[in-house]
């Protein structure tokens, strides 16, 4: 998660936007079976054998590591997959802000019009690696929508707080649901320490003590932002969520906040989780967080992030 988590704090708790080179992919079948992707237990992954786990969902979350290729090519597989089934969909990504969605609807249905709509910040997500599963959402006739917050949304929580957040996100940022703190939804202390965690070791353990707090914070707003935009799908519609790992975790994500705001009774079936991770370097597979499922592909060779790390308003080390 460190490597994910890093490539956000140039923006002082902006979107995140990884680093890495552009690599083209093939396009995905949805036929595939298995793939070199396996779970912690070793078992490979099937492409058609979960496509069938994931219809009865309604809302599918993909995480990723940002930068690995592989992610994103099983995924536009899935989608791929589920797609054929002619059941609407809409494909809500973290990569497109949801400000832009409006310019993202009224764009021609190519990925290239898409993404010009919706200002991706190519260089930041290293465009294209992300592609295919434009190309895939596309192609099945899914509706394309942006979810993020926007750079300045971000910075305004973290400089002014919880009463800086945007209208529509506001009262599901506090440790409480309409004052009742043991409401499905309600954020807890350990959700808290949980989440304070992650940020602290995502920044390398350097960040300033007053900023872990804002940081945390401006998190909750962009899980809270992406599980908003995929709610306002009508009845009928399945959501999938194209987003980081730390995003789609059923812990502290996106989930947490499906759950505050859909205060209508529902199974947990009605939400897939899935985490894409990595091996690590002798092979072993070690789970992040709680997903509903977790599938480990190889390694992708990057630099260590902290080796060139430096707190937000500090002065880069001279190198």
């Amino acid at each position: 998660m460190v490597a994910v988590m890093v490539a956000s704090v140039a923006l002082a708790a902006e979107s995140a936007a990884p680093q890495g080179g552009s690599i083209g992919l093939p396009a995905a079948s949805a036929a595939e079976g298995p793939t070199g992707a396996v779970d912690v237990s070793g078992r490979s992954m099937n492409i058609a054998d979960e496509v069938e786990r994931l219809r009865a969902a309604r809302h599918v979350l993909l995480g990723e590591i940002h930068d690995n290729p592989e992610h994103h090519r099983l995924r536009a597989a899935l989608l791929r997959g589920l797609l054929t089934d002619g059941v609407p969909t809409w494909v809500v990504f973290e990569q497109i802000d949801r400000q832009h969605s409006p310019a993202v609807a009224a764009a021609p249905r190519n990925t290239d019009a898409i993404v010009a709509a919706g200002q991706l910040d190519q260089k930041g997500w290293a465009w294209p690696l992300h592609r295919p599963l434009f190309d895939a959402a596309l192609d099945g006739g899914a509706t394309v929508l942006g979810g993020n917050l926007s750079r300045a949304e971000a910075s305004q929580v973290v400089r002014g707080g919880v009463t800086q957040a945007p209208v529509d996100l506001r009262r599901f940022l506090t440790d409480s649901i309409d004052g009742d703190t043991t409401a499905p939804g309600a954020w807890t202390a350990s959700q808290n320490a949980e989440l304070v965690r992650q940020v602290d070791e995502g920044h390398c353990g350097a960040l300033p003590p007053k900023m872990i707090a804002p940081m945390v914070l401006a998190q909750r707003t962009r899980d809270a932002a992406l599980a908003w935009a995929m709610l306002q799908a009508p009845p009928g519609v399945r959501v999938v969520l194209i987003a980081g790992n730390e995003h789609v975790r059923r812990d502290i994500g996106v989930p947490h906040y499906l759950a505050a705001m859909d205060r209508a009774p529902t199974s947990d079936a009605h939400v897939v989780s899935i985490g894409f991770l990595e091996r690590a370097a002798n092979g072993s597979t070690t789970v992040d967080g709680p997903y509903d499922e977790a599938w480990f592909t190889t390694r992708v060779a990057r630099p260590d992030p902290c080796e060139s790390f430096h707190p937000p308003g500090t002065p880069e080390k001279p190198g």
